[in-house]
């Protein structure tokens, strides 16, 4: 009982069609969310024992009672809403982890001003908001940080189109943002998109990532959303599994063995609203963004010199000292990046290297330098 409309749930779905796969086939049913939205818990109790349901899982309300399964010898599991239920095993994440994991992304793009958006009093939200303003005091200790939530937990789907354009307008620029999930990363595009002005281009002066990547939606953004992506089809198998173990048991036995399942983080697929590294001296700026923009090019250092009214001697000497690395490296360093981009979208290391115009040789030893492996070790790791 999801919102099978959303990609997490159909990945869900999925790892848990595998488990079945692989073991006895099992029989699931998807149960309409409006039964849950009825406020009427004793219907979807009635609806389970009408399939002869053995478990559910389901998007519960805190006001649930979902102790009602367990009285019925039904197996209840909570996926992730607004908060964990401390009396049945919940299918949470490790939102700490991936508050760190944008954090350190968006670091990296060299911008001092960050802004997150978020749904207040969700658990999801909650902890990745602060797992990732931690890590930005931390280590960018003067940097700005600005937060705009709702802070009601009934408006899930929430969009104050002109409180959210009125923020975006007084953030400092450039500025990179962290949206709780992708809903709420494409509700920041749109209102920029609409809002317009010189100083809200997407990715140069507003950056916004990400979480879940549902890839619809990502490519629905214009420009495309990059987004931190969670081994949810795993958790589904990995749930499944469980189940099958609680059923193992006699029924006065399973309430003892409560566990959560815990969704992970993996790696951030970058599209265009990141695509991009922020810089407050505007010649450092306009290189960077030609260098990520042209990655699939045969860009030289002397076609960056000539972006630039500044010696060779000179440019490389700033940019040293603003990027701490050369103008070459930092190419290479790129080209990296974009290859293991595509390689997580499923190009082999070859087909990856071509679409880069690298000879794969050259390009597979700057990998290895940079990432401690090979490109061929990288995808042999991708799920």
């Amino acid at each position: 009982m999801t919102d099978f409309s959303e990609s997490y749930a159909n990945k869900l779905l999925k790892g848990i069609v595998r488990f079945s796969h692989d073991h006895d086939p099992w029989a699931v049913c998807k149960m309409p969310l409006s039964l849950r939205d009825s406020g009427r818990m004793d219907e979807v109790v009635k609806f389970a024992l009408s399939w002869q349901a053995d478990a559910i899982i389901g998007q519960f309300l805190p006001t649930d009672d979902v102790d009602s399964f367990s009285r019925h010898g039904i197996i209840a599991i909570a996926q992730d809403y607004h908060q964990k239920f401390p009396n049945i095993s919940n299918i949470s994440g490790d939102y700490a982890a991936s508050g760190r994991i944008c954090a350190d992304y968006l670091i990296k793009k060299r911008v001092h001003n960050f802004g997150y958006f978020g749904l207040k009093g969700m658990v999801w939200s909650d902890e990745r908001r602060d797992s990732f303003v931690e890590e930005i005091r931390q280590r960018v200790p003067d940097s700005t940080i600005s937060i705009l939530e709702k802070d009601d937990i009934s408006a899930t789907w929430w969009y104050d189109l002109e409180g959210l354009r009125k923020w975006l307008r007084e953030l400092p620029k450039p500025v990179a943002i962290l949206a709780c999930d992708d809903n709420r990363a494409y509700y920041i595009i749109e209102a920029a998109r609409l809002e317009g002005g010189s100083d809200m281009r997407i990715p140069e002066d507003i950056m916004v990532l990400g979480i879940d990547n549902d890839e619809s939606l990502c490519q629905l953004c214009s420009p495309q959303l990059s987004s931190l992506n969670q081994d949810v089809e795993e958790a589904g198998y990995e749930t499944a599994r469980y189940i099958d173990e609680l059923l193992s048991l006699p029924v006065a036995e399973r309430t003892s063995r409560i566990q959560d399942i815990i969704v992970r983080p993996s790696y951030v697929t970058t599209r265009r609203s990141t695509d991009a590294v922020l810089h407050p001296n505007p010649y450092i700026s306009r290189i960077l963004y030609f260098i990520n923009t042209n990655v699939n090019e045969r860009i030289s250092v002397d076609d960056v010199v000539a972006l630039v009214p500044m010696s060779r001697r000179l440019l490389e000497g700033t940019f040293r000292r603003e990027m701490g690395t050369s103008i070459y490296q930092y190419i290479i360093k790129v080209r990296v990046e974009k290859m293991k981009d595509l390689m997580v979208n499923g190009y082999s290391p070859l087909a990856a290297a071509d679409i880069l115009g690298m000879d794969y040789k050259i390009i597979a030893r700057s990998f290895k330098k940079l990432n401690g492996i090979t490109p061929g070790e990288f995808a042999d790791n991708i799920e």
